[in-house]
C-alpha cells in the first residue's frame, strides 16, 4: 500500500513538473536546410541545461519569419539581419507595417556574404555588369534573401529585372542548378549570399575558371546604411580565385529574435545557455564556429531584449 502512495506522490509531482514547464515556437527555415539544422541543435542545448524550457523547432523562412515573431505566432527565430532592420522600420518586404514586437536576442551567429562570380580574366564591375551590354547573370530563387539584396543592388545602379531582360538573360534558380549553369556558360555571372566557403561557388569554379567581383565602396556604404549590411571582406584564400587578396563584400547575418512578450527571464536562461557553451556550436553547425557573445548585442537597429541585454551586461558584453 505504502509503495502504491510513494508511486502515485512520484507521478503526480512529475506532472507538475511537466506542467510547469514553458514550450516556445522557435520557427527557422525548410526542414533539412541550415537554419533547421541549426534551430534543432540550439533547442537541444538549451533544454539540455535548463530541463524545463522547451524550444519547439518549426518551419519557417527569411521573409515570413519576422511576422511571425512580430505576431507571436513562433516566440522565437532566426532573422537575416538585413531582414530585421527592415521589418523594425517597416521597410522593403514590411513596407508601410513596422514590425514593434520583434527583440534582438543574438546576433550574428552566423555570417553570409553576398558574392558575385565572375568568368577569370573579365574585368567587369558590378555597375557594368548590370548597367552596360547584354549579361547573362544567374540569381538565387525569388523571394529569398539573396534575391532581395539584387533587387538593392538594381536599384542603388537605377536597373531593374525589365532592363536586364531586355537585352541579356537573368536566370533565378537553387544553387546547384546555378553552377551548372555556369560551368555550360548558360550565364557568365553568379550573384548568391553563402556562408564561407560556399560549396557552389567552389562547385562551379571547378568546371569554368572564375573569380570574385569586389563590391565598390559606395556600393557598401549605401547598403549598410539603407538596409543594416556589414562592410566585411572575404578573407584571401577563402576560394583559389581569392587566393592573394581579400574581396570587399556585403554581409548580413543569421540572429536569433524573439517577442517583445516573452519574459526577460527566459530569454536570460537561454542567451546564458547559448553564451555559456559557445564551443558547443560548431559541432551544431560549421557556420556558428566564429559566433562570441562579445558581438552578440547588435548595432541597436532593432531592441535589444531585455532578458538579453540584462545577461550581455551582466557579463561584459555591453
Amino acid at each position: 500500500m505504502l509503495k502504491h502512495v510513494c508511486t502515485t506522490a512520484l507521478g503526480m509531482l512529475a506532472g507538475i513538473a511537466g506542467a510547469q514547464a514553458e514550450t516556445l515556437e522557435f520557427t527557422a527555415g525548410g526542414v533539412g536546410g541550415g537554419w533547421y539544422t541549426m534551430a534543432s541543435g540550439i533547442s537541444a542545448l538549451v533544454q539540455e541545461i535548463e530541463p524545463d524550457l522547451v524550444l519547439r523547432t518549426v518551419p519557417g523562412g527569411g521573409v515570413s519569419n519576422p511576422s511571425k515573431i512580430d505576431g507571436n505566432v513562433s516566440q522565437l527565430g532566426f532573422i537575416q539581419s538585413i531582414f530585421g532592420v527592415a521589418a523594425a522600420r517597416g521597410i522593403g518586404p514590411f513596407d508601410g507595417n513596422p514590425h514593434d514586437n520583434i527583440r534582438m536576442v543574438l546576433h550574428g551567429l552566423a555570417d553570409n556574404y553576398l558574392h558575385m562570380v565572375r568568368p577569370e580574366g573579365d574585368t567587369a564591375t558590378i555597375e557594368e555588369i548590370l548597367t552596360t551590354g547584354a549579361r547573362d547573370i544567374g540569381i538565387a530563387r525569388a523571394g529569398s534573401t539573396d534575391e532581395y539584396s539584387f533587387r538593392f543592388v538594381m536599384d542603388y545602379y537605377g536597373t531593374d529585372y525589365e532592363t536586364l531582360r531586355s537585352s541579356g538573360q537573368v536566370v533565378n534558380a537553387g544553387y546547384l542548378d546555378l553552377a551548372s549553369a555556369f560551368k555550360d556558360g548558360q550565364i557568365d555571372y553568379i550573384f548568391v549570399l553563402l556562408g564561407l566557403p560556399g560549396a557552389m561557388i567552389v562547385d562551379a569554379a571547378q568546371g569554368r575558371a572564375a573569380e570574385l567581383v569586389p563590391f565598390d565602396d559606395d556600393l557598401r556604404d549605401a547598403l549598410s546604411e539603407a538596409w543594416g549590411y556589414q562592410r566585411l571582406s572575404i578573407p584571401a584564400g577563402t576560394y583559389q580565385a581569392n587566393e592573394a587578396q581579400d574581396v570587399p563584400v556585403l554581409v548580413t547575418s543569421t540572429s536569433l529574435y524573439a517577442s517583445a512578450s516573452v519574459s526577460a527571464e527566459t530569454v536570460y536562461r537561454i542567451v546564458r545557455a547559448v553564451c555559456e557553451n559557445t564551443d558547443r556550436l560548431a559541432s551544431i553547425a560549421a557556420a556558428m564556429a566564429d559566433f562570441t557573445c562579445a558581438n552578440a548585442a547588435g548595432d541597436g537597429a532593432v531592441p535589444l531584449h531585455p532578458g538579453a541585454e540584462r545577461y550581455l551586461r551582466e557579463h561584459g558584453f555591453l
